[in-house]
């Protein structure tokens, strides 16, 4: 059974963090499409589990920052905002399934700095993540038979920002944004230079890839090596730095 662990939009997500600026965030249209990415999920066959928003935690829907499933283990993370520590503890609850290991001061990790590739973690080194975070990531993984390989962070918040994987041998990539001679067992796809930092994708259990509607030119791209995409508009979202894959934890 594939599981989606999604987290509702608070009614705070106008103060969520964002790198630059202070953008109007309107959120009832971004709880209206976080409902439709809800609805996508469900139609690609996950069976949709729900962790209930927090309001002192404007950032909380971007759950894929606090859990990484690491094999048979669920590493609940240590967020690099110092902001966004307590949104950890409500995913670990909902994760009690798994064995837990926690991620120790002062090391910090967003799961967003991970990409999962077969039995090789690709980990961002970024403003939210730090060696000791890395450190703590690669022991666990090393007990589940994955290896580690570091991606240095440039110019985007998490490693996914800027590297989206469509299918098990493809990613798609803002230039310039993270250290691509780590991506050299990938086939690269380049974000259209007419869209940068607006093309996020996720792929989809039914063979699908869910892509932002604000990327036209480079879903193109995607649709061009033989992937069925589906467009959705998640423009508040993206106001706020996030993504297709941030607001899940896929398993």
């Amino acid at each position: 059974m594939a599981t989606a662990l999604i987290r509702q939009v608070p009614k705070c997500f106008d103060r969520a963090l964002v790198r630059e600026g202070r953008p109007a965030i309107d959120v009832e249209l971004a709880r209206r499409q976080h409902d439709e990415y809800r609805r996508r999920l469900e139609e690609a066959g996950y069976t949709i589990e729900v962790v209930p928003p927090d309001e002192s935690h404007p950032d909380c829907v971007f759950v894929e920052d606090t859990a990484v499933i690491v094999g048979s283990v669920a590493l609940i993370t240590r967020p690099g905002a110092p902001e966004r520590r307590g949104e950890t503890e409500p995913v670990a609850a909902a994760l009690s399934g798994f064995p837990l290991v926690r991620v120790n001061a002062p090391a910090t990790i967003d799961g967003g700095d991970v990409l999962t590739a077969g039995d090789t973690l690709y980990v961002g080194r970024s403003s939210r993540t730090n060696d000791g975070g890395i450190g703590q990531l690669r022991a666990v993984a090393s007990d589940q038979g994955f290896g580690v390989i570091v991606v240095d962070v440039h110019d985007t918040l998490h490693l996914k920002s800027a590297v989206l994987p469509v299918d098990a041998e493809t990613v798609v990539v803002t230039r310039g944004a993270v250290d691509e001679e780590k991506l050299a067992d990938f086939r690269i796809v380049y974000e259209s230079d007419s869209e940068p930092h607006r093309f996020s994708a996720l792929p989809l259990r039914d063979g699908t890839v869910l892509v932002t509607a604000s990327a036209p030119a480079t879903a193109a791209r995607v649709v061009a090596l033989g992937h069925r995409v589906v467009p959705i508009d998640v423009s508040q979202i993206q106001a706020a730095d996030g993504g297709l894959t941030c607001m899940a934890v896929l398993f």
